[in-house]
């Protein structure tokens, strides 16, 4: 896939959804203080729109694509890593395709 293809990946308009954040869940036994509190920002997935898609440089001049994101419970959009998303329809059928 070249880099091109990336970054069209995700385009304005498109519905989208956290990646899961399963690099956490290990670090938090039932019997934490606080498992409910952590645990429910661990499997939240926020579903947004995507407002506009911002390329980046990084300190050694490549191209680093990030997205605009309108979430639904927020009023302004949020930049975040494209990498971290997915998009609604790609996320549901992963689901069913593994189910």
């Amino acid at each position: 896939m070249t880099s091109s293809n990336r970054s069209k990946r995700l385009v304005v308009g498109d519905r989208v959804i956290e990646a899961p954040k399963t690099h956490l869940d290990h670090c938090v036994t039932k019997d934490h203080p606080q498992y409910n509190q952590i645990s429910r920002i661990i499997r939240n997935r926020r579903i947004g729109t995507v407002s506009e898609i911002v390329v980046k440089k990084d300190s050694r001049g490549h191209a680093i694509n990030y997205a605009m994101i309108l979430w639904d419970e927020f009023k302004s959009p949020r930049l975040h890593h494209v990498m971290r998303l997915r998009k609604v329809e790609d996320d549901i059928a992963s689901k069913t395709n593994a189910s």
